[in-house]
Protein backbone atom coordinates (compact mmCIF):
# COMPACT_ATOMS: atom_id res chain seq x y z
CA UNK A 1 0.00 0.00 0.00
CA UNK A 2 1.17 2.96 -0.76
CA UNK A 3 2.59 5.68 1.76
CA UNK A 4 0.95 9.22 2.72
CA UNK A 5 4.08 10.58 1.01
CA UNK A 6 3.97 8.54 -1.86
CA UNK A 7 0.57 9.66 -3.00
CA UNK A 8 1.59 12.99 -2.21
CA UNK A 9 5.00 13.28 -4.49
CA UNK A 10 2.64 11.66 -7.41
CA UNK A 11 -0.04 14.67 -7.55
CA UNK A 12 2.29 17.03 -6.81
CA UNK A 13 3.40 17.25 -9.91
CA UNK A 14 1.06 19.23 -12.45
CA UNK A 15 -0.62 17.51 -14.78
CA UNK A 16 -1.38 19.19 -18.59
CA UNK A 17 -4.29 21.65 -18.34
CA UNK A 18 -6.85 20.39 -20.71
CA UNK A 19 -9.84 21.98 -22.18
CA UNK A 20 -12.41 22.10 -19.69
CA UNK A 21 -15.94 20.63 -20.22
CA UNK A 22 -18.44 23.07 -21.95
CA UNK A 23 -22.02 22.36 -23.61
CA UNK A 24 -23.22 24.25 -26.30
CA UNK A 25 -25.92 27.19 -24.76
CA UNK A 26 -28.69 25.34 -26.70
CA UNK A 27 -28.57 22.40 -24.55
CA UNK A 28 -28.18 24.65 -21.40
CA UNK A 29 -30.98 26.40 -22.83
CA UNK A 30 -33.08 22.77 -23.29
CA UNK A 31 -31.60 21.79 -19.37
CA UNK A 32 -32.80 25.47 -18.08
CA UNK A 33 -36.66 24.82 -19.89
CA UNK A 34 -35.90 28.16 -21.31
CA UNK A 35 -37.83 28.55 -24.90
CA UNK A 36 -35.89 30.53 -27.16
CA UNK A 37 -38.83 33.47 -27.24
CA UNK A 38 -38.12 33.74 -23.28
CA UNK A 39 -34.24 34.01 -24.99
CA UNK A 40 -35.28 36.61 -27.03
CA UNK A 41 -37.32 38.45 -24.73
CA UNK A 42 -34.68 38.50 -21.91
CA UNK A 43 -31.98 39.68 -24.25
CA UNK A 44 -34.41 42.37 -25.36
CA UNK A 45 -34.79 43.74 -21.81
CA UNK A 46 -31.31 43.52 -21.50
CA UNK A 47 -30.08 45.69 -24.73
CA UNK A 48 -33.23 47.57 -25.66
CA UNK A 49 -32.77 45.23 -29.02
CA UNK A 50 -34.52 42.14 -30.23
CA UNK A 51 -32.21 39.81 -31.91
CA UNK A 52 -34.26 37.02 -34.68
CA UNK A 53 -34.49 33.16 -33.71
CA UNK A 54 -31.87 32.34 -36.05
CA UNK A 55 -29.29 34.69 -34.91
CA UNK A 56 -29.65 32.96 -31.01
CA UNK A 57 -30.09 29.80 -32.85
CA UNK A 58 -26.53 30.38 -34.83
CA UNK A 59 -24.80 32.12 -31.55
CA UNK A 60 -26.10 28.76 -29.38
CA UNK A 61 -24.55 26.18 -31.84
CA UNK A 62 -21.32 27.90 -32.60
CA UNK A 63 -22.16 28.90 -36.30
CA UNK A 64 -22.08 32.99 -34.98
CA UNK A 65 -20.01 34.52 -32.99
CA UNK A 66 -21.24 37.39 -30.71
CA UNK A 67 -20.60 40.56 -29.01
CA UNK A 68 -19.33 41.11 -25.50
CA UNK A 69 -23.01 42.77 -24.81
CA UNK A 70 -24.63 39.92 -26.67
CA UNK A 71 -22.73 37.51 -24.62
CA UNK A 72 -23.76 39.63 -21.62
CA UNK A 73 -27.20 39.51 -22.65
CA UNK A 74 -26.77 35.94 -22.75
CA UNK A 75 -25.57 35.55 -19.54
CA UNK A 76 -28.25 37.13 -18.01
CA UNK A 77 -30.50 35.10 -20.28
CA UNK A 78 -29.63 31.71 -18.83
CA UNK A 79 -29.01 32.94 -15.32
CA UNK A 80 -25.45 32.56 -15.43
CA UNK A 81 -22.81 34.56 -13.45
CA UNK A 82 -21.32 37.09 -15.75
CA UNK A 83 -18.38 35.82 -17.47
CA UNK A 84 -19.81 32.49 -17.56
CA UNK A 85 -19.74 32.66 -21.42
CA UNK A 86 -16.55 32.01 -22.83
CA UNK A 87 -15.49 31.70 -26.18
CA UNK A 88 -12.31 30.88 -29.08
CA UNK A 89 -12.61 33.73 -30.34
CA UNK A 90 -12.33 37.73 -29.48
CA UNK A 91 -15.59 39.26 -28.90
CA UNK A 92 -16.20 42.34 -31.13
CA UNK A 93 -17.84 45.58 -28.98
CA UNK A 94 -20.38 47.21 -30.71
CA UNK A 95 -18.17 50.31 -31.20
CA UNK A 96 -16.28 47.68 -33.03
CA UNK A 97 -19.51 46.72 -35.66
CA UNK A 98 -19.26 50.47 -36.83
Amino acid sequence: MATNRALRERYEAKRPERTEPHIPLSALRAALGLTVETVLDRVEEETGKRPSRGTISAIENGHRGASVQMLAALEIAYGLPEGSITTNYTPRSYSDAA
